[in-house]
């Protein structure tokens, strides 16, 4: 059996884990995933003799690491899935960038279109048929010339959108191959990236949504890995201040 998914919480209605980096959330039969992962590790831990369900109201991509909401019930899947649909669910994230983010405006708002026949996103006009709008809010935690640790708040969830986003204004992601610096200079490398299980210095480090059944306001925080903290090298102060924040504190203001 395949090194356990972490569970953050569990319940009778869903559960949340702590999704590694280099793993998809969710992808078809004989292709690894923290659904698969996860549907065998109940099958095992519980004695299940049928398949257990394992709902994804939403996704995080392969590279980045966090928390991950999970139905346990058809139910469940719905009524979270309404509530990512009408943006009512709060989706904090940490990122660390190339270069100096100081002077960045705090509110970020773009339009984004899927790239045809590509598992890609693209900036486009706000006038573009095929443009989505794209809409987060940052927080500078720490900022040099060589990186910047960001606190990013997501009011939409465009396909990769905050690494589209933060690459747009010339503070790429760090370990991003597909919209990193690299992806613009050399032919071809985004071809060869895009599905890449590198991790990239993306964490979704909080979440917060309604119960499924009573309505009460849930959240839940998962610290980030190893991986992110090489990234972050030199920001460890701000890191542990804004995790310690998020797990201690009901609301966070972003």
């Amino acid at each position: 059996m395949s090194v356990p998914i972490p569970i953050l919480y569990e319940e009778s209605h869903f559960l949340i884990v702590d999704k590694p980096a280099g793993i998809f959330s969710q992808a078809p039969p004989g292709i690894e995933s923290v659904q698969e992962r996860l549907i065998e590790q109940l099958k095992q831990r519980d004695e299940h003799h049928g398949k257990p369900f394992v709902g994804l109201p939403h996704r995080l991509d392969r590279g980045t690491s966090g928390v991950l909401l999970i139905a346990r019930n058809q139910r469940a899947l719905a009524r979270f899935g309404q509530q990512f649909q009408s943006r009512k669910v709060g989706k904090y994230y940490l990122a660390v960038v190339a270069g100096d983010a100081s002077s960045v405006d705090n509110d970020w708002q773009d339009y984004l279109r899927k790239i045809p026949d590509h598992p890609l996103s693209e900036i486009v006009p706000s006038h573009a048929s095929d443009g989505k709008l794209a809409k987060l809010s940052v927080r500078i935690l720490a900022s040099s010339r060589a990186k910047s640790l960001l606190a990013v708040r997501l009011h939409t969830g465009r396909m990769h959108q905050i690494r589209v986003q933060s690459a747009s204004r010339g503070l790429p992601i760090l370990g991003d191959k597909v919209y990193g610096a690299a992806a613009i200079t050399e032919p071809g490398v985004r071809k060869r990236h895009f599905d890449s299980e590198t991790p990239i210095a993306l964490h979704a480090l909080r979440l917060e949504f309604r119960h499924p059944q009573n309505a009460k306001l849930m959240s839940c925080t998962a610290p980030p890995p190893d991986t992110f903290r090489e990234f972050a090298s030199g920001c460890w102060t701000e890191l542990d201040a804004i995790v310690k924040q998020s797990m201690h504190d009901q609301h966070v203001a972003w």
